[in-house]
């Protein structure tokens, strides 16, 4: 037996005693890529706001210092490689404490963000910012959503809401929350000011990384709380 439950990491339940939240994840995060996507397909006002801020972008980190570029470049590999290993660690984790909730959630999650990405940006097929002098190196993909985004909510999202839960003190919950925050800001950020993405690139990968957290995680604890139900349900005596 366990004698320290309170530190073993796996999923709340919170929103599986609480769906709505889940609903109003998918709904938010749904209008907000929706409203993306109408943007660039009807060529929308926030085109050209598009491209004012990636030139503007471009110029600031052209005179940036070595070091501010290679912070911003890591931004990369932050919202690709990192994430990769920490779904690997989850995984294995899950599995070996045989936390079955949390594992479907890392694997639908991560699984599914990949189908994502790779099904909608050639769908849209917006071409990345192109410069005279690059940053850092130019990507031949299309822009549209950054998977980076989508997957930087996905995951940090998904560890405050495995760790919040676990800290006793509202300080150190606010810390990580707002570290949370300000993680998925950078990443996004940070692939703007390479000039691998436009504004509404990044605005739209949050915004669909938030509805398919939402979907996911929701769907995977209210099936697993329904299931537990039916299980001690049949262990009970007659």
């Amino acid at each position: 037996m366990d004698k320290h439950p309170n530190t073993r990491l796996h999923t709340p339940g919170l929103l599986a005693r609480w769906p709505l939240i889940g609903v109003v994840m998918v709904v938010l995060g749904g209008l907000l890529f929706g409203a993306m996507a109408i943007n660039l397909e009807t060529h929308g006002p926030l085109l050209p706001v598009d491209v004012q801020v990636a030139n503007d972008l471009h110029t600031i980190a052209l005179q940036s210092s070595p070091a501010m570029r290679g912070i911003m470049i890591f931004g990369f590999y932050m919202g690709e490689h990192v994430i990769m290993a920490i779904g690997l660690i989850l995984v294995l984790y899950f599995l070996y404490k045989r936390f079955w909730p949390g594992l479907f959630m890392v694997i639908i999650a991560w699984a599914g963000e990949g189908t994502l990405w790779l099904v909608l940006t050639p769908l849209f097929n917006r071409a990345r910012p192109v410069f005279d002098i690059s940053v850092w190196h130019h990507m031949t993909e299309p822009s549209f959503p950054s998977g980076h985004s989508i997957s930087a909510v996905m995951c940090y999202g998904l560890l405050a809401y495995l760790i919040v839960p676990k800290i006793s003190s509202r300080f150190w919950k606010a810390v990580v929350i707002v570290t949370t925050g300000l993680v998925i800001l950078y990443i996004g950020f940070s692939r703007m000011f390479v000039g691998d993405h436009y504004l509404t690139d990044v605005l739209a990968g949050y915004g669909l990384g938030v509805a398919w957290s939402g979907l996911v995680y929701t769907l995977v604890e209210v099936i697993a709380r329904k299931i537990k139900h039916k299980t001690s349900k049949k262990n009970q005596p007659a």
